[in-house]
Parts: structure tokens; C-alpha cells; sequence
């Protein structure tokens, strides 16, 4: 895939489609300048165990009411942040914002909880030896909240690769969905929808391994992983797109 389109956005958010990639999305040269910024200032503390980052993620501060409210506070921080780190080139996450605002009939925004804007964008250092396990990734199984920004028709997850593992680090998805109704009897094995057996997927699945500059977009009800790195680091800027309709702006954060 070249670029991004409303039809491309319409198939990923409906199934036809489990995963798009666009090559090149960041400049690859971009790309190794500003991951070699971020892998020095990358703080070990923030990270939620799988990989190491500049902030926390939303899951990681649902039941912890403090680093909730740092997540809140670095929201538009984060995107002046990225700003400065990219210059004299454009920010990786402005670029997705934008060409999402232009493909979407309903536009593009950060996401709001509460009144107040999530950060969009973070990112994301995978040493040698991290992974994650297949999983799903669904707003509404995290917050249990009845809000109307969080009633999505649809959800995926985006990465912008700014550094590539030298083996290992790939993206695995299935054609697989665990519905709602089906999660309701595995909440209290798999909190999150985190740690699926790969017994319980089927055994065939994409397997797509990035470039530095890469643009990956997976659609997130469909169980999904990362390889194991078995040598080198990765580097993404890592976030969500939420989808409440075609005439509704698609909700994006991290």
C-alpha cells in the first residue's frame, strides 16, 4: 500500500483486511536520526514490563489513580515533545494525524476521556529478548466505562517502525476475532485480553516484518503479537485509532 485512503481505513476497520502496511511512511532517514534521540532518552521506570518507553500506556494506569493523571498531563507535552526531537523534520505522528484527517470524512483528533486529551504517539524500545504475546487490544474491555468516547465501532493499532530489530521483533496477526461475548468466559484468565495460547488460534497467520520507516496499521480485534527479538532493538512510535463512524472524527491515542 502506497498511502492511506478513506476505502483502505473502511476495509482494515470492517475485516476485509487484517493489517496494512505502508513502506516508507517515514522517511528512513528521519526515522534513524529520531529513534537515536529517543533510545537515550527512553526512561526504564515508564515501561509496562514487555518494552520500555517515554510514558506510560493507558492499560497501565487504569487502577492507579497517580499515574492516570501524569498520563492526562503529558498528553499535548508528548506531541511538542516529538516536535522538537524531529526538527528540522516533520514528527512522525503528525504526519499519521494528518494524512488520517485528510482520508477520513469525519477528520482526525486525539482522543478525549473526561474532557480531557490522551497522549497519541508514544514510544516503544524492544530489546533483545522482549515480546509480546498474542493478544487483542479493545478500549472498551479496559475502562468498563458507559462514555460515549469510548462507544467505538472498531479500533487499530498503528506503528511507525523508527528502528528495526537485526532478527526477530515481528508482527504476527490471525484472521482470528475473540468476540465480546466469547471474552466474557476468559476475563479472568487473559485480564486485558493479554496472553491468548497460540493453541487456542489457528495455526496459520501473517507474519510481517517492518522496515525502518514503515507505517503498520493492524486491526486490533483480531489476535495479534510480536515475535520474540532474538538479536538487536526495535523502536516504534506506537499508538490507537478509534473509529465511531464515518461522519465522526476517528479518535487517536496511546
Amino acid at each position: 500500500m502506497e498511502s492511506l485512503d478513506q476505502q483502505v481505513l473502511a476495509d482494515l476497520f470492517d475485516l476485509k483486511y487484517i493489517a496494512v502496511r505502508v513502506p516508507g511512511f517515514y522517511d528512513p532517514m528521519y526515522s534513524k536520526s529520531l529513534s537515536g534521540l529517543l533510545y537515550q532518552e527512553i526512561d526504564d521506570s515508564a515501561g509496562g514490563g514487555i518494552y520500555e518507553s517515554n510514558i506510560d500506556s493507558f492499560w497501565n494506569v487504569m487502577k492507579d489513580e497517580e499515574r492516570r493523571e501524569r498520563y492526562f498531563n503529558v498528553a499535548l507535552p508528548l506531541q511538542q515533545r516529538l516536535r522538537r526531537l524531529s526538527a528540522p523534520y516533520p514528527s512522525p505522528v503528525d504526519l499519521l494525524r494528518l494524512a488520517l484527517d485528510e482520508a477520513w470524512p469525519g477528520g482526525a483528533g486525539l482522543m478525549t476521556m473526561s474532557g480531557r486529551k490522551m497522549p497519541f504517539g508514544i514510544t516503544r524500545l524492544w530489546r533483545t529478548g522482549s515480546e509480546a504475546l498474542p493478544h487483542q487490544d479493545v478500549l472498551h474491555r479496559e475502562t468498563g466505562e458507559e462514555d460515549d468516547t469510548v462507544r467505538l465501532v472498531s479500533q487499530l493499532g498503528v506503528n511507525i517502525y523508527l528502528d528495526t530489530a537485526d532478527e526477530g521483533g515481528e508482527l504476527e496477526t490471525w484472521d482470528h476475532v475473540i468476540t465480546d461475548e466469547a471474552y466474557e468466559d476468559l476475563r479472568d484468565e487473559y485480564e486485558g485480553s493479554y496472553g491468548y495460547p497460540r493453541s487456542m488460534l489457528p495455526e496459520e497467520s501473517l507474519l510481517i516484518s517492518p522496515e525502518v520507516g514503515d507505517l503498520v496499521m493492524v486491526n486490533t480485534m483480531c489476535a495479534h503479537a510480536v515475535r520474540k527479538i532474538t538479536r538487536g532493538r526495535r523502536m516504534t512510535v506506537s499508538g490507537f485509532v478509534g473509529n465511531s463512524g464515518t461522519d465522526q472524527p476517528l479518535r487517536c491515542w496511546s
